[in-house]
């Protein structure tokens, strides 16, 4: 069912997954060989592993807004607003730019101010 999407709706459906942190939904939207993900904290060369990394840290992800798309062909630009929550409740402006390719997302890669994220962290005992 998924293969009949084009690059955009993939992508938007992936997303859908996410926010409702029905994980096996979204792996079911990456390709199964050659995945690749990279953020300014995490990289993953392995849709697995990074659905794994997912269920585990999803539960900060509070919503998903999307304030604007962009579509080329097979690749797909999101600008989203992250709303999270580590100890108090934030947003984070996300650029995502996807890679579809056979009907998969066949690479991410996530763009924003990981700064706070990293304070915490450094923060934590």
């Amino acid at each position: 069912m998924q293969n009949a999407l084009d690059p955009q709706s993939l992508v938007d459906a992936y997303l859908d997954a996410l926010a409702a942190r029905d994980y096996d939904q979204a792996r079911g939207y990456l390709a199964d060989q050659g995945f690749h993900y990279e953020s300014p904290i995490a990289a993953f060369s392995n849709a697995d592993d990074f659905i794994q990394h997912m269920c585990f840290t999803g539960g900060i992800t509070q919503d998903i807004v999307r304030c604007k798309v962009f579509a080329d062909g097979a690749d797909v630009c999101h600008f989203l607003l992250y709303g999270f929550q580590i100890s108090e409740k934030e947003t984070a402006k996300v650029a995502q730019w996807a890679h579809v390719e056979k009907g998969r997302i066949q690479w991410i890669e996530i763009l924003y101010d990981a700064s706070g994220y990293h304070r915490f962290f450094e923060a934590s005992p």
